[in-house]
C-alpha cells in the first residue's frame, strides 16, 4: 500500500471515528432543531417591532443592505454564524477533546500523515451543517412564507460548496493551536464574536467604519454571506460572483497551508515542552 492510500485509509477511519461518537449522543442532533430556527426568527421579529413596517425603515435598510427582505437577509447571517460554531467548536476543538481524553499521544505516534489528525475531523460538520441549512429553509417556508427560487437554491448551494474548504482551514488553524495554548474555548469565543460583528452576519457591512469594512473584506465569512444574500434577494448569476468566489478560494489555500505550516511547527514544540500530554 502506497503511502497516500494509507493516508486516505487513515482519514476516512478517523472520520467515521467522530461521525460514530456524533451518533453515539443523538441529542446533540436536538439543538439543530431549535437553534436555527429560533435564533433567526427572533431577530427577524424584534426588527418587525422596532421598525413598525415602516416604509422608511425598510427604505433605509434596503439602502444598505441592499434588499427590503430583511427575513432572508437574517436567516443567512445566522446560517454562517450556525456554520461558524460548527467548525470551531467542532474540528477547531477536536485535538482538545483528544488531549483531555488522554489519546491525543497515541494519535501522535501513529505512523499516518499529521494532516489526517488535522483536517478528517472536518468531516463530522458537513452532517450538521446540511441539516442546520434544512432547518432553515423549512422555517423560512412555514413561518414566514418565503420560499426562494429554485435555481437561485441552487447557485447558493454552489456558494456553500465553493465555501466549504476556506472555513474548514479555518477550524483547523485553530485546531492546531491547542497544541500551543491547551484550552483554546476563550480563545474561539473570541473569534467568533469577531466574525459576527466584521462580516456582516447580523447587519450589513455598510453599517461598520471603513477601517472595519477594510477588515472585513479579509475574511471568507464576509464573501460567502455577502454572494448567498445576492443570489437569493437580487437574484444574481453565479457569472457575476466569480472574483468574490475566486478570492475565497484563494483565501482556502492560504489558510490551509498556513495551517499546515502552524500545526508542524507547533507540534514539534509540544513534543519538546510535553505539552502533547498537558491538560
Amino acid at each position: 500500500m502506497t503511502r497516500i492510500a494509507a493516508d486516505a485509509r487513515a482519514f476516512i477511519a478517523a472520520a467515521r471515528t467522530h461521525l460514530r461518537q456524533q451518533r453515539r449522543y443523538p441529542t446533540y442532533f436536538l439543538g439543530l432543531l431549535f437553534w436555527p430556527v429560533l435564533l433567526p426568527s427572533a431577530w427577524v421579529l424584534m426588527g418587525r417591532a422596532y421598525s413598525g413596517n415602516d416604509p422608511g425603515a425598510l427604505a433605509a435598510f434596503a439602502a444598505r443592505a441592499g434588499s427590503e427582505n430583511v427575513t432572508v437577509f437574517v436567516f443567512v447571517g445566522y446560517a454562517m454564524y450556525m456554520w461558524l460554531s460548527s467548525l470551531l467548536w467542532g474540528p477547531g476543538t477536536i485535538l482538545r477533546q483528544e488531549q483531555v481524553r488522554g489519546t491525543l499521544e497515541a494519535v501522535f505516534l501513529t505512523p499516518a500523515s499529521r494532516i489526517v489528525p488535522l483536517f478528517a475531523p472536518g468531516v463530522t460538520v458537513l452532517i450538521p451543517m446540511s441539516l442546520s441549512f434544512l432547518v432553515m429553509g423549512g422555517a423560512l417556508w412555514l413561518f414566514f412564507g418565503i420560499v426562494p427560487p429554485v435555481a437561485a437554491i441552487l447557485r447558493a448551494a454552489v456558494i456553500v460548496v465553493l465555501g466549504v474548504p476556506a472555513l474548514y482551514a479555518i477550524g483547523s488553524l485553530f485546531s492546531a493551536a491547542v497544541l500551543r495554548f491547551g484550552e483554546i474555548g476563550p480563545i474561539v469565543q473570541l473569534v467568533r464574536g469577531v466574525f459576527v460583528l466584521a462580516c456582516g452576519i447580523t447587519f450589513p457591512v455598510a453599517m461598520l467604519p471603513i477601517w472595519a469594512q477594510v477588515g472585513a473584506w479579509i475574511l471568507p465569512p464576509t464573501y460567502i454571506v455577502d454572494d448567498i444574500r445576492r443570489v437569493l434577494l437580487r437574484g444574481a448569476g453565479l457569472g457575476e460572483l466569480w472574483p468574490n468566489l475566486l478570492t475565497v478560494v484563494l483565501i482556502a489555500a492560504v489558510t490551509a497551508m498556513l495551517a499546515v505550516l502552524v500545526f508542524r511547527y507547533l507540534e514539534a514544540s509540544a513534543r519538546r515542552s510535553g505539552m502533547l500530554g498537558r491538560f
